[in-house]
């Protein structure tokens, strides 16, 4: 018969819609997507064009809804394109509406409705009391007979969706590290959503030595891991040959293994990473055992291993099956990559229970401060995107450098009161409880905060709030188990 609790579980946690839009053409998806979510609006557009024009209308639409990444265009748009179409001439509409109007209803055997028109109480009061006859004669008691019924409050509950609270993605991660697979297309936020989560690990757990490999060599990501990895290996691979990459990798995990004590190693590029070992004849089977050993074995010796690649596709690395459950997955999508988030689906990197449509990634995404949306295995929810602290430096969005980029030197008191004069007095405190050594909000407003007649609860209020959407949250404990 089976596992009868987990074939509940699993018909309980499945998604029809979901499962339906894997066997539709990419067309077909966004179509699908349109007329479920906002066949109202399909509608509304279409009833205000005149007959004849109405399929023309619906197919201007639909190809404006995908280029718009789930948006229409204004009827003003709409009305502007329909003034340069002509109506087939082939088509006599004038003849299809006689037609129309000339069709009797037929009658397919369905009986017609009843209908009764319900008794008044108030006509029934008056005639009562003009008459003096009431409904209850003959010794029956009346149910509108008597003292009328005092009024009851009625409270009326309905069930609704509970809206998305914010999800400190970060202080989870940091919280218990473990075996984790980071997907995402260039520019989708890997680099700076891990390094906060590395800044948070650091911070929880200052005795695990972070090993991060960086085979692009990008020196722009510098500031993403100065002063916050162990041990930092860089190489540019892309101009290695395949010989000269894989011994650089070997040396890099022969040195990590040497290290002793909890330990998180972290390979970043492992895309490009497998591509050179592939290419290298026999040495793809050395990289597959290490990774195979460091997810299967590592935990209980303290070693925690990251990957973090481009491409869903992971079954070269030796990541499929059941070692994919033994890491917690990450998937990082723009909306300007919908492409990258449909071969997310189509592999396993996501349950199927989430694989939503790429119009629901879009309205996550659009609720981010950087439009971004992150699936995160560990609780397996979609969420948008928080605001991270960038440590690099430059803004990959804009392709700039950012001018407030944080430095790898402590800033004096005097440095600090110079820039106060074009910062805000919120930015001033952010600064303040960044660099602040305090364990406690408590402890850093009696040290470190000298406001004489203030009240020390009114300002633990205000930094509270100003901390709720700020990422160095995680850095006072007392407070975030509170909240």
């Amino acid at each position: 018969m089976g596992d009868s609790v987990a074939r509940v579980e699993y018909f309980a946690n499945q998604n029809e819609i979901a499962d339906l839009m894997l066997h539709l053409e990419p067309m077909e998806k966004y179509e699908f997507a349109m007329l479920k979510q906002c066949s109202h609006v399909v509608c509304e557009y279409l009833n205000a064009v005149e007959p004849g024009k109405r399929f023309y209308a619906y197919r201007w639409l639909l190809d404006w809804f995908i280029q718009l990444r789930g948006q229409f265009p204004t009827r003003e748009q709409l009305s502007g394109h329909l003034a340069q179409v002509t109506i087939d001439p082939r088509v006599n509409y004038q003849q299809v509406t006689v037609i129309q109007e000339a069709i009797q209803p037929q009658n397919l055997g369905i009986p017609q409705a009843r209908f009764a028109q319900l008794p008044n109480p108030l006509a029934g009061a008056r005639f009562e009391e003009e008459t003096g006859h009431f409904a209850g004669s003959e010794g029956e008691i009346s149910p509108m007979q008597g003292a009328s019924s005092p009024s009851v409050n009625t409270d009326i509950s309905t069930y609704t969706t509970k809206p998305q609270v914010q999800y400190d993605l970060i202080v989870h991660i940091a919280k218990k590290v473990t075996n984790m697979l980071w997907v995402g297309v260039p520019g989708s936020g890997k680099g700076i959503t891990i390094s906060n989560a590395i800044e948070a690990i650091k911070r929880l757990h200052p005795d695990i030595h972070i090993f991060y490999i960086d085979p692009k060599g990008d020196e722009k990501e510098t500031g993403y891991f100065f002063g916050r990895v162990d041990t930092f290996k860089r190489a540019k691979i892309l101009e290695m040959s395949p010989v000269e990459a894989v011994l650089w990798v070997k040396e890099c995990f022969t040195e990590f293994q040497n290290i002793s004590g909890s330990k998180l190693i972290i390979l970043d590029e492992g895309t490009a990473v497998c591509s050179k070992f592939k290419n290298t004849k026999g040495e793809i089977g050395w990289l597959k055992d290490k990774i195979i050993s460091y997810c299967s074995c590592g935990d209980s010796s303290g070693w925690h291993f990251w990957i973090v690649v481009q491409n869903p596709h992971t079954d070269d690395l030796g990541i499929s099956g059941g070692l994919r459950s033994q890491l917690t997955s990450v998937a990082l999508v723009h909306p300007d990559n919908v492409p990258a988030y449909n071969a997310m689906i189509a592999t396993q990197l996501i349950p199927s229970d989430r694989k939503i449509t790429s119009t629901q990634v879009m309205e996550i995404a659009a609720q981010s401060p950087v439009g971004r949306a992150v699936y995160y295995g560990g609780i397996n929810e979609w969420i948008p995107m928080p605001l991270l602290k960038n440590f690099s430096g430059y803004d990959r969005d804009t392709k700039n450098f950012i001018d407030s980029a944080p430095s790898n030197k402590q800033t004096s008191e005097a440095e600090t009161k110079e820039s106060s004069t074009t910062t805000t007095q919120a930015q001033q405190m952010l600064a303040l409880l960044e660099k602040t050594k305090a364990n406690s909000i408590d402890e850093f407003i009696q040290t470190e905060l000298k406001l004489d007649g203030v009240p020390p609860e009114l300002i633990r209020l205000g930094i509270e709030k100003l901390l709720q959407n700020s990422p160095i949250k995680h850095k006072f404990n007392a407070w975030n188990n509170q909240n």
